[in-house]
């Protein structure tokens, strides 16, 4: 080995970088591939944001091209505005190169010390590609006075010829892989096959082919680079059908607090995300009370005297639920109780419902400006209690309304919580909206045999049935074993 290849792998083997890998979203609605999800790219790439914000936290991350199906639509334009507004919520850089359906230009940028060089090849038959010398020329130039760590990027399928069963090529692609062996190129990654391939090594150079987001089960690839080792993983954002998980908690189109949430297309959604069920809990407060009211909690402060019979909207929920509900999807309602402990539900309403969760938005006391007292914990479990003895069959996201209030958590509260619950056989619902669940509270619960329910909490179509927020917690509580034995069950 020379000294410069030298010199490159002992760059390499310094990094530890995370690299997120997204690829081939085809938003639009005219793909010639019935597989292809291209309608719902936008909720796919919000969905992944998520993921890579709150659980991955990649150094980088990288968008491999066709993210649009169609470049030539006349809205077009206003399609990547809306992805590039939904990459920039990410939290780390992100690279995006262009597809053989989009347009763009080369780059070369150096982030957490290693040189990314993309490349926009010519399009050959067969959906193949090849790479002129003039971009050939560029390996060299990127090499330039430069010893570090080189990734290539390109849509295009690249792999060493008879390496792998990936259909697509590059006509020249001995020639391109001579060259970055040559000048100590150590990955290479790419996209455009949407099956993805397994990864390959030749000699010094690693080759990485990612799967399409666009196909069920809408994958995407993690790369931990830690001391020259490659390491790669796939994730899905579609949940294991095998394990049977139900969405005990959306919202719908009457929620005040709602996004983009539309009944029928979240039913959609939640087949393709492999949710084996799902339960809307549209807030009585707000199907009960205008927005003033809710908001600035009259709601709690007055109860349903208060409510008056112009506000009402509780026959547009039924509406829906006569409409939508079958035996994979069930209508409920998240209800609060007042600070007297009373239930944001006429009794006339509730021989309508038979899955009610149990929330607490607001204490009496509670506010943003002074830390939590001893009267605002005897309050939460006063009121709590209140609320459990009318037969709730979840308590919504457990002590949520001290965190947004800007508090943590009391931890004193867990275990008589987990008591209370345990008591009036209640599950304690595992939920991430604007929440994170305190771990110590789930090992309480499990330690007490308190069941849980997962829910979503899902206010927009991306958050729906999202779990793999639950599932790392309740792996970080300790559990590990048959998730029926600890979930309540859903009829």
């Amino acid at each position: 080995m020379n000294k410069k290849k030298e010199n490159f792998e002992t760059t390499i083997l310094n990094n530890s970088v995370k690299l997120a890998i997204v690829s081939d979203l085809h938003y639009g609605t005219n793909s010639s591939n019935p597989n292809c999800r291209g309608e719902i790219a936008d909720i796919l790439l919000q969905r992944i944001v998520f993921r890579l914000n709150r659980l991955v936290h990649p150094d980088i991350t990288l968008v491999l091209g066709d993210v649009l199906d169609d470049v030539s639509s006349r809205d077009a334009e206003k399609k990547l505005l809306h992805i590039k507004s939904i990459l920039d919520k990410l939290e780390s850089p992100y690279i995006i190169i262009p597809g053989n359906h989009d347009c763009g230009a080369e780059i070369m940028e150096d982030i957490c010390g290693i040189r990314f060089l993309s490349f926009i090849d010519n399009e050959e038959p067969g959906f193949n590609a090849s790479r002129s010398p003039e971009d050939l020329a560029r390996f060299r130039k990127a090499r330039k006075n430069y010893s570090g760590p080189i990734i290539s990027l390109q849509h295009a399928c690249l792999l060493p010829p008879g390496r792998s069963e990936v259909p697509h090529n590059y006509t020249n692609a001995n020639e391109i892989i001579s060259v970055m062996k040559e000048l100590g190129v150590f990955l290479s990654i790419s996209g455009h096959y949407h099956k993805g391939s397994e990864t390959v090594r030749d000699g010094n150079v690693t080759f990485i082919n990612a799967p399409g987001l666009c196909e069920a089960p809408f994958p995407y690839t993690v790369i931990n680079i830690n001391r020259g080792q490659i390491q790669r993983y796939r994730q899905e954002l579609a949940m294991d059908a095998n394990l049977q998980l139900c969405d005990n908690h959306i919202h719908t189109q009457l929620a005040y607090c709602n996004d983009n949430i539309i009944v029928d297309k979240a039913i959609a959604l939640a087949g393709f995300f492999g949710l084996s069920g799902l339960s809307f809990t549209e807030h009585s407060g707000q199907l009960y009370f205008e927005k003033k009211q809710y908001w600035d909690k009259t709601c709690l402060k007055e109860g349903m005297s208060a409510a008056r019979n112009k506000d009402n909207r509780m026959a547009e929920y039924l509406k829906l639920k006569h409409t939508y509900q079958q035996s994979t999807v069930r209508f409920g309602l998240e209800v609060d109780c007042d600070y007297k402990g009373n239930l944001l539900l006429k009794k006339s309403d509730l021989s309508d419902f038979n899955y009610i969760i149990g929330a607490m938005h607001g204490l009496p006391g509670l506010n943003k400006d002074i830390a939590p007292s001893k009267k605002d914990a005897d309050d939460y479990l006063s009121i709590l209690e209140k609320l459990l003895v009318k037969n709730i069959d979840v308590l919504a996201h457990p002590f949520r309304v001290f965190r947004r209030c800007g508090w943590i958590a009391p931890q004193e509260l867990f275990l008589n919580v987990a008591n209370l619950l345990r008591k009036y056989n209640t599950a304690a619902e595992i939920n991430f909206h604007t929440n994170e669940p305190p771990v110590e509270f789930i090992r309480i619960c499990l330690n007490q045999g308190v069941k849980f329910s997962l829910g979503s909490d899902a206010h927009q179509m991306a958050e729906i049935g999202d779990f793999a927020y639950h599932l790392s917690l309740l792996k970080e509580a300790g559990f590990d074993g048959d998730l029926t034995d600890i979930l309540l069950p859903t009829e």
